[in-house]
């Protein structure tokens, strides 16, 4: 049986339980969840993660889970290694059904190397499984924030290396070769 992960910032909302068809709620990670989610990303920092979410039950039981995060991290620079902060703000959007199982699922990337562009476009609009009436809305909002953070943070006039420059200083260089080209031809003509 797979080891049970604990996500580092959790929120179980029972969606089973709701009286209303509609609720919202707030949700902030606490410091400690802060550090570790900061290690989980491999950021320097995260200062703040809050999310203003709506749940809304639909009569066939799917949940949708709706709302705005916010959150102030601080990444490392891709070409300095500087610090670089980031105010991040997204939108949170997730259907869930009870009508999907995690069984329906890929369950490791190898298994979508063979699908084609459309069933990677379907898998991508099918609601996520809603197990057991429980849904995990701090692991939610934490997948967004991955996602929604800078992928290459740099500093302000922070450049990347030119690439074409390094390859032309590599071409540059004296083939060692050549010189025994050259021997060649210099031996061919006292024959």
């Amino acid at each position: 049986m797979p080891k049970q992960i604990t996500p580092e910032f959790s929120r179980i909302v029972k969606t089973d339980e709701q009286v209303a068809k509609k609720n919202k709620i707030s949700i902030e990670a606490n410091e400690k969840e802060r550090v570790a989610l900061a290690e989980r990303f491999e950021l320097v920092a995260i200062n703040s993660l809050t999310a203003e979410l709506t749940i809304t039950t639909a009569g066939n039981g799917e949940v949708t889970l709706r709302g705005p995060l916010h959150a102030d991290i601080v990444q490392r620079c891709v070409t300095t290694l500087e610090p670089v902060p980031e105010l991040v703000d997204d939108e949170v959007e997730v259907l869930f059904s009870p009508h999907i199982s995690e069984e329906d699922l890929p369950s490791n990337p190898d298994d979508l190397d063979d699908l084609s562009e459309e069933e990677l476009m379907a898998l991508l609009d099918q609601p996520e499984p809603l197990v057991d009436g429980k849904i995990d809305v701090g692991e939610v909002v934490s997948q967004y924030l991955a996602v929604a953070m800078n992928p290459y943070p740099r500093t302000d006039g922070a450049e990347m290396p030119d690439e074409a420059g390094a390859k032309d200083e590599v071409e540059e260089r004296p083939n060692p070769f050549a010189k025994l080209a050259g021997l060649k031809e210099q031996l061919e003509k006292k024959n």
